[in-house]
């Protein structure tokens, strides 16, 4: 019975081959104690198929490059792990409402959610099962988990029957195109995210919370990545990229590129297909550098402003800076070319505007280009302005 289902799946998509080829509110400043960071989610907020993921439900730590793990080393902590594999919108719920993570939330600063891709992936292979008539309890659960992992081998087929499993595919394709349950499901997505989001407030009313929209796995996979598309922009739909609650991060632009999933399909030789959905090493790092970089543009101050620079016999330099209010202090920065690479002459602090030094590192009848940046330090995190406007001056 495993085999016919993976048979299916496997003739599906080479059916579809053919026919193709024919925001948040800012936690406060700290303390010398790190960010609190909690995650939330299903296997790919987990890191399932990473190397060193355990599926335990005692919360373990996630493996070391899943996005969870990259973003707490950048938070300079240790996440709080409740992502759970194969969790839909309703397991997150129950979650949330049996208050196994409450202690944790009410101290957390960062929260991070990636749910809602189970929500269609589950009905999806029900209907499957339906389709074909297959008994879930012929099914193992654990070597369906690995065949995902590690990819489908086909099954010796009985030729003469090719005729009528393509025209089985061919007849699943064309339900599954305009499926009411899958419509259903992302329309009740949405009511389920606003529940998540009002119990994540109420429990962590001063956390900022960073949501993943849901990603098309098989986005390079003709019929079936059109056929995915349809209902996964539906969904995506209950997020918003404007909310004043949380901070989108747009996981479905960025991953229409192939090689940050695990799924490889190459029609020309299709003895083995690797159906797996997850993102690769490669996609979680990008995920993590999207959070990262939303943590970075919610914390940075204002540029500072380089405003004079002055040179003499006893300071070889002199630089007057306008500082924004936001921020603890300021680092200098020069280079012997304006286009060339800037390094770091010294700093200052919020209450020093006017910064001197003798720095044997400036050459006397020398000319350099100087710039500023501001900086606020955050619960141990350094976060840095923009860079001001370049000056240049000939050392004295």
């Amino acid at each position: 019975m495993r085999k016919r289902i993976c048979s299916f799946l496997t003739l599906l998509c080479l059916l579809a081959a053919s026919i193709c080829a024919s925001p948040g509110t800012a936690y406060a400043k700290a303390s010398g104690q790190p960010a609190v960071y909690t995650a939330f989610g299903d296997s790919i907020a987990a890191g399932y198929g990473l190397s060193g993921y355990t599926d335990s439900q005692d919360t373990p730590a996630a493996p070391a490059k899943s996005y969870q793990a990259l973003t707490a080393a950048f938070l300079k902590t240790k996440s709080q792990n409740y992502a759970v594999t194969g969790s839909d919108s309703d397991d997150c719920i129950e979650l949330l409402t049996s208050q196994k993570a409450d202690a944790d939330l009410a101290a957390t600063d960062v929260i991070t959610l990636s749910i809602g891709s189970n929500d269609l992936l589950l009905p999806f292979i029900q209907i499957v099962m339906d389709y074909f008539q297959i008994d879930p309890s012929a099914i193992d659960p654990a070597q369906i988990e690995d065949q995902i992992k590690n990819g489908f081998t086909l099954p010796q087929l009985d030729l003469s029957q090719m005729a009528e499993y393509y025209k089985k595919a061919e007849a699943l394709l064309t339900e599954l195109s305009d499926h009411a349950t899958l419509h259903a499901q992302a329309r009740a997505f949405a009511e389920n995210f606003q529940t998540i989001l009002s119990l994540l407030h109420e429990k962590a009313p001063d956390a900022e919370i960073y949501v993943t929209n849901i990603y098309n796995p098989f986005a390079f996979l003709p019929k079936i990545g059109e056929l995915a598309d349809r209902y996964i922009q539906e969904i995506n739909q209950a997020f918003s990229k404007d909310a004043p609650d949380y901070t989108l991060i747009d996981v479905y632009t960025p991953f229409q590129e192939q090689e940050l999933t695990n799924v490889q399909a190459d029609f020309q030789q299709p003895a083995s297909l690797s159906l797996d959905p997850h993102p690769s090493v490669q996609g979680h790092a990008v995920i993590a550098d999207l959070i990262i970089r939303a943590c970075k543009d919610a914390h940075s101050p204002k540029p500072a402003v380089l405003r004079s620079l002055y040179s003499d016999s006893k300071k070889k330099l002199t630089a007057q800076i306008k500082l924004p209010a936001d921020a603890d202090g300021y680092q200098l920065l020069y280079a012997a070319d304006k286009k060339g690479t800037y390094k770091k002459l010294g700093k200052g602090t919020s209450g020093q505007k006017s910064f001197q030094t003798s720095s044997k590192k400036l050459k006397s009848q020398k000319t350099y280009y100087f710039k500023v940046r501001s900086y606020q330090v955050v619960k141990g995190v350094t976060y840095y302005g923009k860079d001001s406007n370049i000056l240049k001056i000939k050392i004295s």
